[in-house]
C-alpha cells in the first residue's frame, strides 16, 4: 500500500528553518540543499525518496530569496564525498555546493508505523539548528496540511504575498461564487460566471475549436444524435450550426482538432449503436461535411508526448466493450489505420488516460481514472505509484456489455460508464500542464449499477506533488453532472473561457433533459502568477 508522509516534520522544519536562519530578516539570497532522505523499509520507496525531496524544493524555494540547489548538482556532489550520509558528510557537501543550510533526514516504515527523522544544519557554523522525529499511524492527508502550513509561513514569517483562498472547497458557491476557487498555496480571481446558456437537451460532450479558420474558437456540444456548434458574438453565444447524421446516432465522444494542418478544425464523434460507426466533420465554407463516416474507431484526440495533438483509438468486441490496444492513427483517404499501438497500464482504455511528464524532469507517467473511477498514477515502467482516496469522473453516457451475465427479464447489458474527460491545460501559465479533470458527487451516484445520479460537480486542475495529485485550482461547485469542460478562445478580447457543461435533469426522469452551459472569464493575472 502506497503511504503519505506525516506533516509534523515539514511543518516544524519550514518554521525551524527559516526562524532558526533569520531569511526573513536578510534579503541576501541563501542556497539550501537537500539531501536524499535515507530509507528505511521492507520495499522499494525510491520514488518517495524522491517524493520528499520534490516536496520540499517547491515548498521551500522563493525567487531572489532562497533558492534550492538542483538535484543533479547534489547527486554528483553526494557520488563525490565518500562516507556515509551522516552530519560530517552532510557538512561537507554543503559547503562544496556553497549551500548555507542543509537537511539531511530518513523515513522508516515498520508496518503501519511511519517515523521522520532529520536534521537541519547551518553549513556556515557547523551548527545543528534542531533535531526533528516526528512518529504516526500511517501518511495520511499530509499534502493539504503541509500545503495550509506553508501558506501561514510565508505570509507570517517571511513575508512573502500569499493570496487566499474563497471559501472551502466542500462548500457550494452560491449567487455566482468566485471563479476559481483556489487549492492550497495558489492565487484566486474572486470573479463570477461572465455568460450561462440553458438547453432543452442533455449534453454529453463538449469541446472547443478554431472551426473555420478565423483565428477564434468555437464551441462544440453534442446530445444523443446531433452535433451542435456555436459561436461567439457581442458577449454571447448563438447557434451556428447543428448536424444531424442519417443513421441511428448514440452519441458518446466529442473532440475538436486541426490534425489535417489546413486551418480549420475536424470535429471527430464516437457514435456506438450496435456497433461503433464514428464519424469526422470538417467545415468546407458553406456547410459541414462528412470527410469520414462509418468508422469502427472509437475516437479520441490528446496532446501525447513525443507525438503532440493526436488521434487515437480503440475497437469495440461485439456485444461487449473495449477490444485490444489503444493505437495511434493515422488519415489515410478518408478513412483512418493504426500506426502502432501505445503501451498503457492495465485498465488502460482510449478515453481514460493523459501522459505527461509530472516532474519536469523528462520521465513520462501516465495519469489514468481507473475501473473504479479513481485516479491513479503510474511511472514509465508501469508501476503504480498513487490512487485517490476520492472519485473523480462521473459520467451519464455508457457502453452496454452484454457479454456479461446479468439476471434480467430484458437482457439489456451491463452498463459500463464512459471515462469523464481527462486532458491537460496550463492553466496558471507557468509553462507546466496540469492535469484537468471533473469530480461528479452524489451519496448514491456509483452505488446501483445502471443508475446514476449526481447533485453537482466541479472541475480540478492538479499536479504532482512529488507523492500525490493534488488540486491547485478548481472551479466552484455547479448542480447536476458535471459531462464537459474546456479552455477556449472565443473572441479577439485576449480573454481565454473556461466553459463547463452540465446536465441539471436526464432524459431518464422525466423525459425533458436540461442541461447549462456556464462560461468564466480567466484572470490574466492569477494566470501569469
Amino acid at each position: 500500500m502506497k503511504k503519505r508522509l506525516c506533516p509534523s516534520f515539514l511543518i516544524i522544519l519550514f518554521i525551524l528553518l527559516f526562524t532558526g536562519g533569520g531569511l526573513h530578516a536578510d534579503e541576501a539570497l541563501k542556497k539550501l540543499a537537500v539531501l536524499p532522505f535515507t530509507m528505511n523499509a521492507d520495499r522499494d520507496l525510491s520514488f518517495l525518496q524522491a517524493g520528499i525531496v520534490d516536496m520540499l524544493s517547491t515548498r521551500l524555494a522563493w525567487k531572489g530569496r532562497v533558492e534550492v540547489i538542483d538535484q543533479e548538482e547534489v547527486k554528483k556532489e553526494l557520488a563525490s564525498v565518500p562516507g556515509p550520509l551522516n552530519r560530517d558528510r552532510a557538512l561537507a557537501i554543503g559547503k562544496a555546493l556553497g549551500a548555507d543550510y542543509v537537511i539531511l533526514g530518513s523515513l522508516t516504515i515498520f508496518g503501519e508505523s511511519v517515523s521522520i527523522d532529520a536534521k537541519i544544519y547551518d553549513v556556515a557554523k557547523s551548527d545543528e539548528l534542531v533535531a526533528v522525529f516526528d512518529q504516526s499511524k500511517g501518511m495520511d492527508g499530509m499534502i493539504p496540511t503541509v500545503n495550509k502550513f506553508a501558506e501561514n509561513i510565508n505570509a507570517k514569517i517571511l513575508g512573502k504575498e500569499v493570496y487566499r483562498q474563497g471559501p472551502p472547497l466542500e462548500r457550494e458557491a452560491r449567487g455566482g461564487g468566485p471563479l476559481i476557487t483556489v487549492g492550497e498555496g495558489t492565487a484566486s480571481s474572486g470573479q463570477k460566471p461572465s455568460y450561462i446558456q440553458r438547453f432543452k437537451l442533455e449534453i454529453r460532450g463538449l469541446d472547443a475549436g478554431d472551426l473555420d479558420g478565423d483565428g477564434k474558437d468555437e464551441i462544440v456540444i453534442i446530445d444523443r444524435d446531433t452535433v451542435y456548434v456555436y459561436k461567439w458574438h457581442k458577449k454571447r453565444l448563438f447557434q451556428f450550426k447543428d448536424i444531424e447524421v442519417s443513421w441511428a446516432s448514440n452519441f458518446i465522444y466529442v473532440n475538436v482538432a486541426d490534425l489535417d494542418g489546413n486551418g480549420r478544425a475536424e470535429i471527430y464523434v464516437s457514435n456506438l449503436t450496435t456497433t461503433v460507426s464514428s464519424l469526422v466533420l470538417e467545415w468546407d465554407g458553406k456547410k459541414f461535411k462528412e470527410i469520414a463516416s462509418g468508422e469502427s474507431w472509437l475516437f479520441r484526440v490528446v496532446d501525447l508526448p513525443g507525438h503532440g495533438i493526436s488521434l487515437l483509438g480503440q475497437k469495440r468486441s461485439v456485444d461487449g466493450t473495449y477490444l485490444g490496444n489503444v493505437h495511434l492513427l493515422t488519415r489515410k483517404g478518408n478513412s483512418f489505420v493504426s500506426t502502432g499501438p501505445l503501451n498503457l497500464p492495465r485498465y488502460g482504455n482510449v478515453f481514460n488516460f493523459v501522459q505527461s511528464d509530472l516532474t519536469g524532469k523528462g520521465p513520462v507517467f501516465t495519469t489514468m481514472l481507473g475501473p473504479y473511477e479513481h485516479l491513479l498514477v503510474y511511472n514509465q515502467t508501469g508501476e503504480r505509484l498513487w490512487k485517490s482516496d476520492n472519485y473523480f469522473g462521473g459520467s451519464l453516457t455508457f457502453i452496454e456489455d452484454k457479454n456479461i451475465e446479468v439476471d434480467r427479464e430484458v437482457d439489456t447489458g451491463v452498463r459500463v460508464f464512459i471515462p469523464s474527460p481527462i486532458f491537460l491545460y496550463d492553466i496558471n501559465g507557468d509553462g507546466k500542464q496540469e492535469i484537468t479533470v471533473c469530480q461528479n458527487q452524489s451519496k448514491m451516484g456509483r452505488l446501483f449499477g445502471d443508475f446514476r445520479w449526481f447533485g453537482s460537480g466541479k472541475v480540478l486542475f492538479m499536479d504532482w506533488d512529488g507523492v500525490a495529485l493534488t488540486a491547485r485550482w478548481t472551479s466552484q461547485k455547479l448542480s447536476g453532472t458535471v459531462v464537459g469542460y474546456q479552455v477556449a478562445d472565443l473572441s479577439d478580447d485576449g480573454i481565454k473561457r473556461l466553459a463547463i457543461a452540465s446536465v441539471t435533469s436526464e432524459s431518464y426522469f422525466i423525459g425533458r433533459p436540461k442541461s447549462r452551459l456556464v462560461m468564466y472569464d480567466l484572470d490574466q493575472k492569477a494566470q501569469a502568477r
